[in-house]
């Protein structure tokens, strides 16, 4: 684990006056949103979306969180301070390395389970990241990056090139869920235009696990309008309804104004609005 790791590490602001974590940021040059809201005074990045999820996880007492797009755990560090389980899923290896030391220092590890791999439509893959100089949060696959649905897998890389990442299926992940008795959570889906490969590869944690509420970033101009139907179609035929986060519907039709946050949530569940 990088040195400097453990110099970037700072007590964060607790969230309703009692939920308290750890963080570790990146240099301020390199990430200017996330880590730059944690250097402010008394801030947080996302802060008011992670109020909402704590506030849902304490009326709803049966549901877990998963994470996907971790990043350096903003999320999952509250989340687990809360006492909930977490599956934090990040790909970026800078990140992980946060996020772990954030976790130690939190003491939250038997609440957290964290996957290094970026999911995809295919296991086993080596795929390339974009980079961002200052804000390093922003990688994507370059094929997205190009906007191409042409996919190269990589035979011949360095393990120590934090931008090439190995794939797995979001199914994969069903057995840590068996394995831990987790029968219901919210879910967390932040992967800079991947959010299609998670619901085609993950059917089966659909089925299995109660979903009742996702949220999502949601950046339609950015993806192809294959994939915008992909993740609409996906969503309707579950039941689920296009919300702002602040619980006003939204209309399918119009998908191109959205904001750039929304919520999916089941119709007939659990009271979220």
């Amino acid at each position: 684990m990088p040195a400097n790791v453990f110099n970037t590490c700072i007590k964060a602001k607790p969230l309703l006056n009692y939920v308290n974590t750890h963080i570790c940021l990146h240099e301020a040059n390199a990430d200017i949103f996330v880590s730059a809201e944690f250097r402010k005074n008394n801030s947080v990045w996302e802060e008011s979306h992670i109020e909402q999820i704590l506030r849902h996880l304490l009326r709803h007492p049966h549901l877990d969180f998963i994470d996907l797009g971790a990043n350096i755990g903003t999320y999952t560090l509250y989340v687990a301070a809360l006492g909930r389980f977490v599956v934090a899923v990040e790909c970026f290896a800078p990140n992980v390395a946060r996020l772990h030391r954030a976790i130690e220092l939190a003491n939250v590890a038997n609440r957290v389970v964290l996957v290094q791999n970026a999911i995809f439509t295919r296991s086993g893959e080596v795929l390339r990241l974009s980079s961002s100089k200052e804000n390093i949060a922003a990688q994507r696959f370059t094929f997205l990056e190009k906007r191409t649905s042409t996919v190269q897998g990589i035979s011949n890389f360095s393990a120590n090139d934090p931008l090439l990442v190995h794939t797995i299926t979001f199914d994969e992940l069903l057995p840590i869920f068996i394995a831990r008795g987790v029968r219901a959570a919210l879910l967390k889906l932040d992967i800079e235009g991947s959010e299609s490969f998670v619901l085609q590869s993950g059917s089966q944690i659909f089925q299995f696990l109660e979903i009742p509420f996702v949220q999502m970033e949601w950046a339609s101009h950015d993806l192809s309008v294959d994939r915008v139907s992909l993740i609409l179609n996906f969503f309707l035929r579950r039941n689920y309804e296009p919300t702002t986060c602040t619980c006003k519907l939204l209309d399918v039709a119009k998908y191109p104004t959205w904001p750039f946050e929304i919520c999916w949530i089941k119709k007939n569940s659990l009271q979220f609005c």
